[in-house]
């Protein structure tokens, strides 16, 4: 719970220096590639922790299987909803075009 604390005080700080103009234009001009900076640096680290777990590497194939399942149902349910929207809408918008 604290460290949500923690981050939620850092997003409050840095939009009330960035809000008052504290922080340069050159800094923020610079801003995207420092936040891509931090996020190659983010998943490095939880990459680490994941390839350091025996857990997870003892139960690589399982997690592989679900990973897998999980998302070709993923897909299969997503055409599957495109294409009853779409032949439902069409149903609808054509029943319109006919009455105007």
């Amino acid at each position: 719970m604290s460290s949500i604390v923690l981050y939620l005080l850092l997003l409050i700080v840095g939009g009330f220096l960035s809000y008052r103009g504290v922080v340069s234009q050159k800094l923020f001009d610079k801003l995207e590639h420092i936040q891509l900076i931090c996020l190659f640096i983010l998943l490095f680290t939880m990459g680490l922790r994941i390839g350091m777990d025996d857990r997870v590497i003892n139960a690589f194939l399982k997690l592989g299987v679900h990973a897998t399942f999980f998302a070709l149902v993923s897909v299969v349910f997503s055409v599957l909803m495109v294409w009853i929207l779409r032949k439902t809408l069409l149903k609808i918008l054509t029943k319109k075009a006919v009455r105007s």
